[in-house]
């Protein structure tokens, strides 16, 4: 696990500067490497969280035998041994590193197919003078790249490119995305000059030009199986994939929710590993956000060496350091958690594993249960269901307090008049197209349910899986699971992003993955026997701080400042009075605008840290 930045351009790069701001992503350790690049220069830097051989034989910049070849890798690559095994030959270290960079020089680009795990790289092969940059299948680990007259800058985060003068002029359709979505879709960030490699993609700089190509995608079609032999598989390569994640030279750890998908990451930990689990779960003063109780007993039922993180309102004091760890707005509040229990879990191990990517995987969210009877309201000609939009949304009352059951009726009776695809991106959305419109003065466009265009074959639910494969889970969760943890030094390991049971779920239909509505079921089966019944039957709870609360007190004074009418106006960029209804609402206790509100602040403190033109 690392930080990198580079260049390659007519003239050497100092890198001091962008390497020093991503030194959070390495403490251990630094490199460079500095060389010709035909009439310019190249030029590496890289620091170092040393994971898999420590010692200085797994240093990076990593360099061929001859030189020619030199790579910077940040993740884990699993299963790298049996790689470095059909390679064959002898080799320097006991790293990951070398083993790509040796399987780079066996099959060239191809070597990407052959990597199964986390990585973003960038490789440098002076022979053939060109550069490769390439992000992981799922996009777990970030990549950023800033083009110039006949050059080419990248870096691990965008404080790397902006600490090398990439432009601060802000994109204004980046906004638009933002305000929608709560993240930006690649290739923009909300630097104009900064642009984002996506998950799967490469890009190819050579003879003084930029490609990007993708190299992965997510297009298997799904097809019926045998039930009992589905499970069986499921479970082998359940265990398969903990067990890879598993291989460390320093200690590792798991988040523990006491939900399904963290308990199947502990238990299977339990079974693969020769000593006690260290387990962290964040418990909450609110009885409905708080899973200790259920946390316990599955650390009790693997015997782990439990610790327990109490989550203090004051935490929201730390939104500026958040904000300055992603360099651009990021409005997912569950940022918050992540923070604070990688800042507790990095005392006590380097390495921990989580969950994420299961609900994803084996259909956990409710809107999938939504996306399977909006298929059924389809019965109901569009005018009868405008007409119930128009009469019954407005008259059902959301909860402030955290109860989500109102406002997903809400959502599902209002959006009922749009298209399938229209309908699935209202309930992934935070402000609608209208109420952007109304607080910027521009639509923000329906980039998720233009997705589907994109997705293979099958009907709207089989595509589902490709639809949040390029949206929610890389560059919402994952993003903020990557920047949270690396914020303090801590590398996050997520089985259930591991491209096989990916692939494996995705190939295989809506209604064998949630038979009559019953989230998560293959997940359950395959754990029946392993897992408590109790943890099998629970619903699930998700991973959300008490935001409407926090609005309502510790975030009061914050709301008033940042979001003031005067200020608003002076700056021109949100209609004042869009924005002062929401805050009348929200404390009438009328709407849940707290999502919608965090949001507007989180970009308002950006917006100040950064002060973009």
């Amino acid at each position: 696990m690392c930080g990198f930045a580079g260049q390659v351009g007519p003239e050497p790069a100092d890198l001091s500067l962008a390497i020093g701001s991503l030194r959070h992503r390495g403490p251990d350790d630094e490199g460079a490497f500095h060389g010709p690049a035909g009439a310019g220069f190249v030029d590496f830097a890289f620091r170092r969280l040393a994971i898999l051989d420590p010692s200085p034989a797994g240093r990076q910049p990593m360099g061929s035998e001859d030189g020619s070849v030199q790579l910077v890798l940040n993740g884990e690559i699993y299963g790298f041994r049996a790689l470095r095994d059909e390679l064959g030959g002898s080799f320097r270290s006991s790293s990951d590193t070398e083993v790509a960079l040796r399987a780079y020089q066996r099959w060239g680009d191809a070597f990407l197919h052959r990597l199964r795990g986390m990585f973003a790289l960038a490789l440098w092969d002076g022979r053939r003078e060109r550069l490769l940059l390439a992000r992981d299948r799922l996009g777990i680990k970030p990549l950023y790249f800033w083009e110039q007259p006949g050059g080419i800058a990248f870096a691990s985060e965008i404080k790397g490119l902006l600490a090398l003068g990439a432009p601060r002029a802000m994109d204004p359709d980046a906004l638009l995305c933002y305000l929608r979505y709560l993240y930006v879709l690649p290739p923009r960030t909300f630097f104009r000059a900064v642009r984002q490699l996506g998950p799967g993609e490469k890009l190819v700089f050579e003879r003084g030009a930029a490609r990007v190509e993708r190299w992965w995608d997510l297009d298997r079609r799904p097809e019926p199986r045998d039930r009992r032999t589905v499970v069986e598989s499921l479970r082998a390569l359940l265990r398969e994939t903990v067990r890879l994640h598993l291989e460390s030279d320093v200690p590792v750890g798991a988040f523990l929710s006491g939900g399904l998908d963290s308990s199947t990451i502990v238990a299977l930990m339990a079974e693969a590993s020769p000593r006690p689990v260290r387990t962290f779960c964040m418990t909450f003063a609110e009885p409905l956000y708080d899973e200790r109780e259920h946390a316990r007993a599955v650390a009790r039922r693997f015997g782990t060496e439990h610790e327990e993180i109490p989550v203090e309102p004051e935490i929201v004091s730390i939104l500026p350091e958040v904000v300055r760890h992603f360099d651009e707005p990021f409005g997912n509040p569950t940022a918050l958690l992540a923070w604070e229990l990688s800042r507790q879990a990095r005392r006590r191990v380097k390495v921990a594993l989580a969950g994420d990517g299961g609900d994803e995987a084996f259909l956990g969210y409710p809107r999938y249960q939504g996306a399977r009877l909006a298929e059924a309201y389809r019965w109901a000609p569009r005018p009868l269901r405008s007409a119930l939009a128009a009469a019954l949304a407005p008259l059902i009352r959301e909860s402030t307090r955290g109860w989500h059951g109102p406002r997903r009726a809400r959502e599902f009776i209002a959006a009922g008049p749009l298209s399938l695809e229209e309908m699935y991106d209202e309930w992934v959305g935070t402000f609608s197209p209208d109420e952007v419109e109304r607080l910027v003065g521009r639509p923000a466009p329906r980039a998720v349910a233009d997705l589907f265009a994109r997705a293979p074959g099958g009907g709207f639910r089989d595509r589902l899986a490709y639809v949040d494969a390029h949206s929610f889970l890389p560059h919402n969760l994952l993003q903020y699971t990557d920047r949270m943890s690396m914020a303090h030094s801590l590398e996050v390991r997520v089985p259930f992003c591991d491209h096989k049971i990916v692939e494996a779920m995705a190939a295989l239909p809506f209604d064998e993955k949630m038979p009559r509505l019953r989230p998560k079921a293959l997940l359950r089966e395959a754990m029946r026997g392993v897992l408590p019944e109790d943890t099998l039957r629970r619903k699930k709870l998700g991973f959300n701080p008490p935001l409407g609360a926090w609005m309502e007190d510790e975030l009061r004074g914050l709301l008033d400042e940042r979001l003031d009418p005067s200020r608003l106006r002076r700056e021109g960029i949100f209609d004042a009075g869009v924005v002062a209804g929401m805050v009348a609402r929200q404390r009438a206790g009328r709407r849940d605008h707290s999502l919608h509100l965090w949001a507007l602040l989180v970009f308002q403190t950006w917006h100040e840290l950064y002060r973009p033109t």
